[in-house]
């Protein structure tokens, strides 16, 4: 009687857990980066306990601005790119940091470099209890993740009403003509109550992209108005428009007098905090 081999087993197929971030400050710090993106989930821990963020250095030891983080659970992946790629790091500083979902090849140069260290029995004892321990964080945790998540994936919210307009002006334009603000705010004006009720338009004049925002009175005028617009020709420039409640992080700026002439100011402030 003919014995039937067993069939082989399928390779388990990894989680890729990593982010990997360009474009940061060259003065970045190990716990800048833990304190920012610990906050889409759980940080992975290495065999000595320590987290594992990886700051990318060249030749000379210098920070290159690049650097790797792993986390606990895949989840935290998508979240932490929806919530930082093309946004400040620092708030009120630039440029806008990267985030994508790591190359795999950080893990296998990860267990290389782990499989290269003989490991004591302490050593792999501690190891255990790091993993413990981080899994009886998560499921402390796992109420701020749950919050977070509706904030950053819920199909709208109390921002969505407010449209964020980029290139809709040059600073160089509103020097040379003082009527120039108002002619945009009513220009916009004009084509945001094509969609709906507009009950405010701001301009940020001190940001070299252009910036200005429309607020409506309902988000369904405001999801029209960006949909419509985005993309569209405005004076020779073409307009990037999105939604603030997708905005990255960082505060628009304005001159001081015009820092009381408009509520929007305080509420897009706590928005971008």
């Amino acid at each position: 009687m003919a014995h039937t081999q067993p069939e082989p087993k399928k390779p388990k197929v990894q989680e890729n857990r990593g982010i990997y971030i360009t474009n940061l400050p060259l003065d970045t710090t190990v716990d800048e980066i833990d304190a920012e993106f610990s906050k889409y989930g759980l940080i992975d821990l290495s065999h000595d306990g320590s987290k594992r963020i990886k700051m990318y250095t060249d030749e000379d030891g210098n920070f290159k601005g690049e650097a790797l983080v792993v986390y606990y659970k895949k989840d935290s992946v998508g979240m932490a790119i929806n919530m930082m790629d093309d946004s400040w790091f620092r708030p009120g500083q630039g440029p806008n940091i990267r985030v994508q979902e790591a190359d795999m090849s950080y893990k296998k140069t990860h267990d290389l470099e782990e499989t290269k260290k003989t490991l004591t029995r302490e050593q792999r004892r501690a190891q255990g209890v790091n993993r413990a321990e981080l899994s009886r964080k998560l499921a402390e945790w796992s109420d701020e993740e749950d919050e977070v998540a509706k904030e950053t994936f819920a199909p709208k919210n109390q921002w969505a009403k407010i449209a964020i307009v980029k290139h809709a002006f040059t600073l160089e334009e509103l020097e040379k003509d003082k009527d120039a603000r108002a002619d945009i705010q009513a220009d916009m004006r004009e084509e945001g109550e094509k969609h709906g009720k507009v009950t405010n338009v701001v301009i940020y004049d001190l940001e070299p992209e252009g910036i200005l925002t429309v607020r409506f009175e309902d988000a369904d005028s405001a999801e029209s108005f960006i949909k419509a617009c985005n993309g569209r020709s405005f004076d020779g420039r073409k307009l990037v428009v999105t939604a603030a409640q997708s905005n990255p992080k960082g505060k628009f700026k304005k001159s001081a007098r015009y820092l009381n002439e408009e509520e929007e100011e305080e509420l897009l402030n706590d928005l971008v905090d």
